[in-house]
């Protein structure tokens, strides 16, 4: 199962900048292993703003509960951090689901 996380960070007033780069350091640290596992499909930092994009693959939504949960941003920032979460399927599964509609 795909989805689209839109991860938007509000700093906290308790922590200065360099504080806020440390925990999104920890948070790199652990999601670019799961890039290269393919776990994560995608990941891009979204320019001039405090927010993550990812997309990514998970067998259930307590998957997906589960992995936002233990991501490292969520354990120190939960309260300062917005996830948007949206379920994705390829282009092409709809394009066939299409042709099959039409016929």
């Amino acid at each position: 199962m795909l989805f689209l996380l839109w991860f938007k960070v509000k700093q906290p007033e308790s922590l200065n900048q360099k504080q806020l780069m440390e925990i999104w350091k920890r948070e790199a640290e652990a999601a670019l292993p799961a890039v290269k596992a393919g776990k994560i499909k995608g990941l891009y930092k979204v320019s001039g703003k405090r927010e993550v994009v990812a997309i990514i693959d998970v067998n259930s939504h307590e998957e997906l509960d589960e992995t936002l949960e233990t991501l490292p941003i969520m354990r120190e920032l939960g309260h300062s951090v917005t996830v948007d979460v949206v379920a994705i399927h390829p282009y092409e599964n709809f394009y066939e689901l299409m042709k099959k509609l039409i016929s």
